[in-house]
């Protein structure tokens, strides 16, 4: 009897020694093919976060559309005051005449003047109008400024929205690559433990249930692999629909202390969004758009006084010596007395509008407050979570190594190794989560505060490793 446990034992040992040097061969290998992978994929060097928001910078269709916009917006201006400035034209005109007349003088018996039948006719005049009295002119102007604003406000917002955008997806990349190697390394796990516990059963220390228990977990290993690995393509796609171009291998965050948000109370964050939050600054001006347009249609009511002189010529007549000369000055004022309630309607249109546009901001100045408030929350949270993660992931790697070290003896079970192993897999997840949310918090409290710049993306681009 001793004998024989003596055996076992010495068998256990044997099988533990070949399982442990499985997997370091396994490890070796998924190392090997991790190197080889990033050494000749797009032959590339490491992209960091700045390199990638500049290449998606560079090719986003919606800055590219905001930036357009406020080019047209810019356009209204000089347009604008245009209403405000002089009037120069000038014309001319050349023609050929045929005339037929009859009785001309003969009813007062007086002699007839020569007459020209078929002759040429040439004039030219040139007009100046200038603006004196236009109501609805200067607010137009007062009106484009606030078009131009409510356009900067747009830029400024799609480049905030960019920066999230690209910020997000860059690290939503390294998260899923993170997991597909949790997953990876779980299943080469998983397949040294199959693989021990069909060698104890054929020579007779195992039994069924335990190769049935770890087949299983090597299934689910593979299936969870093949859903991280799939992630993983999303996640690039993500990336490079922003970028416009393929992604190559990413810089990932080093070593980094958690930072919650600073200041620390929630107060000065919410009166810098209420500020400087460029989706309320747009709405702002929008909203003095669309009263400042109630204004010009009630100013259609007012009356026009405007400058007018000219000087025309013409010459050509059926009286071969006629020549014309004309100059003219004067004020010319026009007044709406009546216009079908023409003016009346567009006035109240114009007002609803522009209760609308009123509604529109406050309900946007009570989502920008709940949208800081949240994210200097989640701020908050991050750091604890992550160094809650962190010891999660020491303790549930203690655990497993005690477990693994109770397999090899006998007394612990091979559901108690794939129990913790679990854990442990979950631990990692949990990390790699935490981790990347605590980096992509900073960037959302300042992005929902309005004050998120080139510069932040600078700072983040900092935790990356350094070469």
């Amino acid at each position: 009897m001793l004998n024989l446990l003596t055996s076992g034992v010495i068998l256990r040992e044997r099988f533990m020694d070949s399982w442990e040097a499985s997997l370091k061969v396994t490890v070796l290998r998924l190392v090997v093919a991790f190197v080889i992978f990033f050494m000749t994929a797009s032959g590339a060097v490491a992209e960091d976060l700045i390199t990638v928001y500049q290449q998606a910078a560079a090719t986003s269709p919606v800055l590219a559309r905001a930036r357009s916009l406020l080019k047209a917006d810019e356009a209204t201006l000089p347009l604008a005051k245009s209403n405000l400035l002089p009037h120069l034209t000038a014309g001319a005109g050349v023609g050929g005449q045929n005339i037929d007349m009859t009785g001309f003088g003969e009813d007062f018996g007086l002699p007839l003047p020569k007459i020209q039948e078929n002759y040429y006719d040439a004039n030219y005049s040139v007009t100046l109008t200038q603006p004196i009295v236009n109501g609805q002119a200067w607010v137009g102007v007062r009106q484009a400024d606030a078009l131009i604003r409510a356009g900067q406000a747009a830029v400024l917002a799609a480049e905030q929205d960019l920066i999230t955008e690209v910020a997000d997806a860059y690290f939503g990349v390294l998260r899923a690559e993170a997991e597909e190697r949790v997953s990876r390394n779980q299943k080469a796990l998983y397949q040294t433990v199959l693989n021990q516990t069909e060698a104890f059963l054929k020579v007779g220390s195992g039994d069924i249930i335990a190769v049935q228990e770890a087949k299983a977990s090597l299934d689910a290993a593979e299936a969870t692999l093949i859903r991280f690995e799939n992630a993983t393509r999303i996640a690039r796609r993500r990336l490079e629909r922003l970028t416009h171009q393929p992604v190559g291998p990413l810089v990932d965050l080093g070593p980094f202390a958690p930072e919650g948000p600073s200041p620390s109370q929630v107060g000065p964050w919410l009166s810098t969004a209420k500020e400087n939050q460029p989706v309320l600054n747009q709405a702002r001006q929008q909203l003095q758009v669309a009263q400042d347009e109630v204004e010009v249609q009630r100013r259609a009511h007012w009356p026009k006084l405007h400058l007018g002189a000219g000087y025309s010529y013409d010459k050509g007549s059926f009286l071969p010596s006629l020549e014309a000369n004309r100059a003219r000055v004067g004020l010319n004022v026009s007044v709406p007395l009546y216009e079908g309630g023409e003016i009346s309607a567009k006035t109240k249109r114009a007002a609803a509008q522009a209760k609308a546009n009123e509604y529109h901001l406050k309900d946007l100045e009570d989502q920008v407050m709940l949208d800081t408030e949240s994210a200097f929350l989640l701020l908050q949270n991050s750091v604890p979570e992550l160094l809650a993660a962190q010891q999660a992931v020491a303790s549930n790697q203690t655990s497993f190594e005690a477990t693994r070290k109770g397999y090899e003896i006998g007394s612990r079970s091979v559901v108690d190794l794939l129990k913790v192993a679990q854990n442990y897999e979950a631990a990692q997840r949990n990390y790699y989560l935490a981790l990347y949310s605590q980096v992509m918090a900073r960037v959302r409290l300042k992005a929902a505060s309005g004050v998120l710049g080139e510069e932040d993306v600078n700072a983040v681009n900092g935790l990356l490793k350094k070469e």
